[in-house]
């Protein structure tokens, strides 16, 4: 299980690896979120950012809700690292969003938005291979901690 909040609740979720330098953060400001990942190498939080992807804009979930996304259904979200951390993943209600592998230098994204990045050339289209490391984690596995912020 991981963090519950509602989509529109202006709220931030962190996730660092434990055994390489790589980071991960959802950020839903009340309209739109993303999903990043960050290379603490880099420096600030800002300059730390290796590439950013879409993952919804409130207006649209309102509008077309879908089983997984509800704005006025709670959602369970979490960040899942593959064993080596060298992969991540977002959960929403159980459902990969968005995958980023820092090894590769790729991210996905169920949205495909950005369609490209400088960090992910060669684009962000969804890859079911890019979340196959979920399968073989198992329920006892210890995950690096997630730190929630509720903006105000």
């Amino acid at each position: 299980m991981g963090q519950t909040l509602h989509l529109g609740a202006p709220t931030v979720i962190e996730a660092y690896a434990d055994r390489t330098p790589y980071g991960a953060l959802f950020e839903d400001d009340g309209k739109v979120a993303y999903f990043y990942a960050i290379d603490t190498r880099l420096g600030d939080h800002d300059g730390a950012v290796l590439d950013a992807v879409y993952i919804y804009h409130v207006t649209s979930v309102l509008n077309h809700p879908t089983p997984e996304l509800d704005v006025y259904t709670p959602c369970d979200v979490e960040i899942k690292w593959s064993e080596d951390h060298q992969r991540v993943a977002l959960l929403m209600n159980g459902y990969p969003q968005a995958a980023f592998d820092f090894e590769r230098k790729r991210a996905y994204c169920r949205s495909n938005f950005p369609s490209a990045s400088r960090w992910s050339p060669e684009g962000h289209e969804w890859d079911q291979h890019a979340v196959d490391f979920l399968d073989a984690l198992s329920a006892d596995m210890e995950q690096p901690r997630c730190r929630i912020t509720t903006l105000q």
